[in-house]
């Protein structure tokens, strides 16, 4: 009777529409105070590149760093942070991050609250932007992803105001923001072709001519290459073409880890439970890129990404068993949505020319959320499958479309609410439960860094 109430009482709590509000406190509550724990030092050597600007006085060459593939733009606004640092020591350089991170993190609580109607399922989705691993340690590092993050959030807002009141203001709005995107990321390539796609269906069903359309798209596409051009520029100079990776110069041979397709479609969830980390884990894991990608988008699965360790040289690794195990709720949720987003994106398409303008409007941003995510997942599979390396296939690396996967987690608990109670409650505590071993293990790892 008592686990009843208590599960009454949270769901009277989710149900409330204050709760989204107080969710994004804690949000960024959390991301405070996970500042003064986790080590501004990710996967990647993102502050050597800084010390190079902040040193040598210009920008470095695709060739000169590790990193340095990487557009400048996060490397630029961390100057005045790291003038505070020393290459070893980047405290006050990751105080960058953490505000970009906060500042995500309320972009997506407006985007959510505008969106979302239903309060218990908006509220419960949203937990996944609080407490996913992946999306919280790599906005907290000295890393682009931090930025990378923001930018493509805020490219969701634009897109959400531009589908409302099309304009040629709004979409110099979203060139500058691809634009930003590009001069932060390269992975802002997959957003290019699908946001040009969304504007240009806009502007046909609204009747442009095409004269106007072609100048509309035309003047776009300067501005986002006027802000954005510059690596591939650099790189189109020194190196003979516009995009160039890390691994083509410094290759890891090492990671390389292509077995034939089975690769791309094994997946081991009872050996990844037993072996939740590659510390001392399971080496045929990294050899299966749906393990690889589920296991860093929920967990702490390879070593180097952090600092907190107890996770990965003790046995309290194994609450990243529970959190594989738990998390498989979720993520049959998001499947179950894009594959509902995929059907209604199908039928939009077929039905473009007969459609009035409402349901225009609510089919082409749901469309363009779609096909955001998906264009973002193939530019991460192209990377991996051609660099064979295991480190090109981890979670964080599509999650600059991080609201389509909040879309597709409402969408899927949305479908299941009328049609099955049972299934409903399921992917709600689910959520819940994930949050609360997310809570466990953050807590956990933080308090024994304070006692060690």
């Amino acid at each position: 009777m008592r686990i009843l109430s208590f599960g009454q009482m949270l769901i009277s709590f989710f149900e409330r529409d204050k709760t989204l509000l107080s969710l994004l406190w804690f949000g960024i509550a959390l991301r405070v105070v996970l500042y003064f724990f986790i080590s501004p030092f990710g996967a990647d050597a993102h502050g050597e590149i800084i010390n190079f600007i902040a040193t040598q006085h210009r920008l470095p060459h695709t060739r000169e760093i590790f990193c340095a593939m990487h557009p400048p733009l996060y490397y630029l606004l961390a100057q005045p942070f790291y003038a505070f640092d020393e290459l070893y020591n980047q405290k006050v350089t990751q105080i960058l991050s953490v505000i970009l991170s906060c500042l995500n993190l309320y972009v997506l609580y407006l985007l959510v609250k505008y969106y979302f109607k239903n309060f218990l399922t908006r509220n419960v989705s949203f937990l996944l932007a609080i407490f996913l691993h992946s999306y919280i340690t790599f906005s907290l590092y000295v890393t682009n992803d931090s930025l990378s993050f923001l930018l493509g959030t805020w490219c969701f807002w634009l897109l959400s105001r531009y589908f409302q009141i099309p304009s040629a203001k709004g979409e110099r709005w979203l060139a500058l923001a691809l634009g930003l995107g590009l001069l932060t990321k390269g992975t802002f390539l997959a957003f290019v072709p699908i946001v040009f796609g969304a504007i240009a269906l806009t502007l046909i069903h609204f009747k442009v001519s095409w004269k106007q359309l072609l100048m509309r798209l035309m003047i776009s596409g300067i501005i986002m290459t006027a802000v954005g051009g510059y690596k591939f520029a650099e790189n189109w100079y020194y190196e003979g073409r516009p995009v160039v990776h890390n691994m083509d110069i410094f290759p890891l041979n090492d990671q390389k880890t292509y077995i034939g397709p089975k690769s791309f479609y094994g997946f081991h969830l009872p050996r990844l439970m037993k072996s939740p980390t590659i510390y001392n884990g399971d080496n045929k894991l990294v050899h299966v890129y749906p393990v690889i990608m589920y296991a860093s988008f929920w967990y702490k699965f390879a070593d180097l990404e952090n600092d907190f360790n107890l996770g990965i040289k003790t046995r309290f690794k194994y609450i990243g068993s529970l959190i594989y195990a738990v998390a498989l709720i979720p993520t049959f949720l998001m499947l179950l949505g894009l594959g509902l987003m995929t059907i209604q994106s199908v039928r939009f398409l077929t039905r473009l020319t007969t459609l009035n303008t409402v349901d225009f409007k609510e089919n082409i941003e749901k469309a363009t959320w779609l096909g955001l995510l998906l264009m973002s997942i193939a530019l991460v599979l192209a990377a991996g499958y051609k660099y064979e390396a295991w480190s090109c296939f981890h979670g964080r690396l599509f999650l600059q479309s991080f609201f389509s996967l909040l879309a597709a987690l409402y969408t899927g608990l949305s479908y299941l609410q009328p049609r099955s109670k049972l299934l409903f409650r399921v992917g709600i505590y689910g959520m819940i439960t994930l949050a609360l071993l997310s809570s466990i293990y953050f807590g956990v790892e933080s308090l024994y860094k304070l006692i060690a």
